[in-house]
C-alpha cells in the first residue's frame, strides 16, 4: 500500500471481528516494529504477544476496564528494558528514551497493521504496576503501550484536524 494511503487510513480501532490474526501478519508487524530507531541504537524495545483470554482480560482490567483489549484476537504489549540504555543515558534513559523508543515501535506497529488490512488501537491509559504484574515484567522493564489488533468490526469516524498552517512556525515560535 502507498505510504500516504497507510497514513490516511490509520485510525484507532476498538471493535474487532472474532477472527484470528494470521501468524504471518503478526510476524511482519513485529519485524517492522523491531526496526524502529532507538537512542544510541541500544534497542530497549521488547514485545509481548498475548493471545490467552485470561491474560487479555487481566490487561483489560489493568487498562481501566477498556474491554476492547480482551476482545481483540491478539494484543501486543510494547515494553522498554531500561537495563539496555541506563548505563549510557542514566535517568534520561528511564524517563525519556524508554518512552520515545517504545513510542517509535508502537507507531510502526500501528502503520504496519493498516498495511496488513487490520485495525489496532494504542492504549496508554493503564496501571503500570498492574500490567507489569500480569506480564511478569522485571522491575527494570517498563510497559509503554498495549496494542489490541484484529480485523476491524467498525468503520471509524473521520476526525477533523487543525489545519497544518496553524501549527507551523519558521525559525522561532
Amino acid at each position: 500500500m502507498d505510504f500516504e494511503v497507510v497514513l490516511r487510513k490509520r485510525a484507532m480501532i476498538r471493535s474487532f471481528q472474532p477472527v484470528p490474526v494470521e501468524d504471518e501478519k503478526i510476524g511482519r508487524i513485529l519485524r517492522n516494529a523491531w526496526r524502529a530507531p532507538s537512542a544510541g541504537h541500544l534497542q530497549p524495545q521488547d514485545f509481548i504477544i498475548v493471545k490467552d483470554k485470561d491474560v487479555k482480560r487481566r490487561l483489560s482490567e489493568a487498562g481501566f476496564d477498556q474491554h476492547f483489549i480482551e476482545e481483540a484476537p491478539v494484543v501486543i504489549v510494547v515494553c522498554s528494558d531500561t537495563r539496555r540504555n541506563v548505563r549510557r543515558y542514566r535517568e534520561r534513559a528511564i524517563k525519556f528514551y524508554s518512552i520515545t523508543d517504545g513510542a517509535f515501535s508502537s507507531m510502526i506497529i500501528l502503520l504496519t497493521v493498516v498495511n496488513e488490512g487490520l485495525g489496532a488501537c494504542l492504549v496508554g491509559a493503564f496501571d503500570d504496576d498492574e500490567v507489569s504484574k500480569v506480564l511478569g515484567l522485571p522491575k527494570e522493564v517498563k510497559p509503554i503501550g498495549i496494542i489490541p489488533i484484529g480485523y476491524p468490526a467498525e468503520k471509524p469516524e473521520k476526525l477533523t484536524r487543525i489545519r497544518l498552517e496553524k501549527r507551523l512556525h519558521y525559525d522561532r515560535w
